[in-house]
């Protein structure tokens, strides 16, 4: 897998992640997780193994990256195809992709194609693309004009997948888990702007809330990495998004790969969360759960785990 790094003479805070809360890509980078080998093995395999009557030949030609971001997943994309389409609707988002990907990572300028643009409306053109990647961003789109959306532009065959990870668990330290879930429900009780409770509704659903016409797709797998055996495990609240799962559809649960967990100190966290978008949620507030937090780790590491899921599907003949 290609590795990204930000220098730091990129900028980046020119083109924050939420650039009016302050937060940086560069802080996303250090602190979110970064996507293992095992994830994009899942991709690629699916991908070759995809088929459809019309177009039993799975290609590798053009893949787009929607919701690309500062192109994390379109770097490693770039090594499998011969093109790559980047897309963010976010302003500076694909300018700072494009200095990550070809500037800082070496790839040729040729191998990308950049489109500031929203996914439900992308400039791409129809049946042109042979595999979609939408990495953490489903839930801030309308999924059912973007899932309909990444039909049009995906050829016969072509592979759409659509990912989420959930905040990290702690495992063997019940005390720091308790002080770190208080912390994550401070935020999350503080939203009520509908755009994050749209968003809330399809995370907490596990994405079992994002529907695939059986008359467009086939091959529907939804694959849970590290959830315990549960949807639940995704859920941050009681706001969930009704299920369009259908019968014949594939649901996968593994357990333990280690491409999702880790050891981490106490800044970790503090670092963790100034990744998320913030609700109106003070530090007095967050004071004591801090300190407690802080008291339980005791000066060490704790092994923290990430609950992923991917959707996997295939445009139909």
């Amino acid at each position: 897998m290609s590795t990204i790094s930000i220098p730091e003479q990129i900028e980046t805070r020119e083109f924050g992640f939420n650039a009016k809360q302050g937060v940086s890509w560069s802080d996303y980078v250090i602190f979110r997780p970064i996507y293992p080998p095992s994830f994009f093995n899942r991709i690629f395999t699916y991908h070759s193994t995809s088929s459809s009557n019309a177009n039993p030949k799975t290609t590798w030609t053009i893949a787009h990256d929607v919701g690309a971001g500062c192109g994390i997943a379109a770097s490693s994309l770039a090594t499998h195809f011969k093109q790559v389409i980047v897309s963010d609707p976010n302003e500076g988002y694909t300018t700072l992709a494009h200095k990550v990907l070809v500037t800082e990572s070496g790839h040729l300028e040729s191998k990308f194609r950049f489109l500031q643009e929203s996914a439900e409306n992308s400039s791409v053109e129809s049946g042109s693309v042979d595999l979609i990647t939408v990495c953490e961003c489903i839930h801030w789109m309308r999924p059912e004009v973007a899932i309909a959306e990444f039909a049009r532009q995906l050829r016969v065959g072509g592979t759409l997948v659509i990912t989420h990870y959930n905040h990290p668990r702690i495992e063997d330290n019940e005390r720091a888990q308790m002080a770190w879930d208080a912390i994550r429900d401070l935020y999350v009780e503080a939203v009520s702007n509908p755009m994050f409770e749209h968003a809330l509704r399809i995370m907490n659903s596990g994405f079992e809330s994002l529907g695939f016409p059986v008359e467009v797709w086939e091959g529907v797998r939804r694959l849970y990495v590290n959830a315990l055996g549960r949807v639940e495990t995704f859920r941050l609240d009681d706001r969930v998004g009704g299920s369009l799962v259908k019968d014949g559809e594939e649901v996968v649960w593994e357990e333990r790969d280690e491409g999702w967990m880790g050891e981490q100190d106490f800044d970790w966290f503090r670092g963790y969360l100034a990744t998320w978008a913030k609700p109106d949620v003070s530090e007095e507030e967050l004071k004591p759960y801090w300190e407690e937090l802080e008291r339980a780790m005791d000066g060490k590491k704790v092994r923290t785990v990430t609950p992923l899921v991917m959707v996997f599907a295939t445009k139909r003949a």
